[in-house]
């Protein structure tokens, strides 16, 4: 059986650059997305402002760009710049939940009318430069929609179709549907990877014969090694958790950038004991050269 594929997900206001160079080093990740960009034909981005927005990612970073875009114009005029640029994948984000993005009928709101989705599809794919990932929900308000969801996507050639196992009316709680999304995933003609709550290397159990792979999220954060855990691969000459989040730490530290390292810090304090402690002693710091103290005061205690 082929390896499967790892992924880091896109998590917008959790990763940029100083998190993916510091993952990459850690090693297990095959191709790490980046937070999504806006593709609309009314502010399209000079190919030279797309080059500088990656400009700070290491060239161990397999990166690929993420679009979110409900314009078929303007998605392919900027998936193709970055094809230009050196990108030879794009992903389109038609999973988004957040209600701002949803209200502009972009991200997951699209799974709610198919057959429109359909004619963006078609009108989309046959013009690209670059191969095709695209990012979905297991459906809008109920897992149920999953198998018509599958059907309209057989329709099309991708390189992978990306399920969240989670509704999009779920947001970012609640259980994921794994179990319907192993019912109607394996009747994808795509390549399929899971997305939903692995946190360990023991939950990348699916079997599917066009699994291609899993997408981590929020489990990445609090155990940046479960790449390498799921692959098998020893962890011993990799970063530690404490250098991996310490790095992460005093980059954001020197930047003055307070409520990213905050954000952070809920999801690695569950890497240690205590982490309700550990929140407490960090929010109430009203400073980010603060935070670089307590953050080694915590590792050493």
């Amino acid at each position: 059986m082929a390896e499967k594929v790892i992924q880091l997900a896109p998590m917008l206001g959790l990763i940029d650059a100083p998190f993916m160079n510091a993952i990459a080093e850690v090693g297990g990740f095959d191709e790490i997305f980046a937070p999504y960009m806006l593709a609309d034909e009314r502010s399209m981005p000079k190919p030279q402002v797309l080059a500088r927005r990656f400009s700070g990612i290491s060239n161990r970073v397999n990166l690929v760009p993420q679009l979110l875009s409900n314009n078929a114009d303007a998605f392919v005029a900027m998936a193709n710049i970055l094809n230009n640029l050196g990108y030879p994948k794009v992903n389109w984000n038609l999973g988004c939940p957040i209600k701002f993005v949803v209200s502009k009928n972009r991200g997951a709101a699209l799974l709610r009318d198919l057959e429109n989705l359909e004619r963006l599809l078609d009108s989309t794919i046959g013009r690209l430069k670059p191969e095709l990932s695209v990012k979905i929900r297991i459906g809008f308000s109920s897992p149920d929609e999953f198998p018509a969801i599958v059907e309209i996507f057989n329709k099309f050639k991708l390189n992978e179709l990306i399920v969240h196992a989670r509704t999009a009316e779920q947001q970012y709680g609640g259980e994921p549907y794994r179990q319907a999304f192993i019912e109607s995933a394996g009747n994808s003609l795509n390549p399929i990877v899971y997305n939903g709550d692995i946190a360990c290397a023991a939950e990348a159990n699916i079997s599917l014969p066009n699994l291609k792979g899993y997408m981590i999220g929020r489990g990445a954060i609090v155990n940046p090694h479960i790449g390498l855990q799921i692959k098998g691969l020893p962890t011993n000459s990799a970063p530690t958790f404490r250098q991996f989040a310490t790095e992460i730490t005093h980059w954001y530290c020197a930047r003055n950038s307070l409520n990213r390292l905050k954000e952070l810090w809920k999801y690695f304090a569950k890497a240690l004991a205590k982490p309700d402690d550990i929140q407490a002693k960090l929010c109430h710091i009203t400073n980010a050269e603060q935070v670089s103290v307590a953050v080694d005061e915590i590792f050493e205690t």
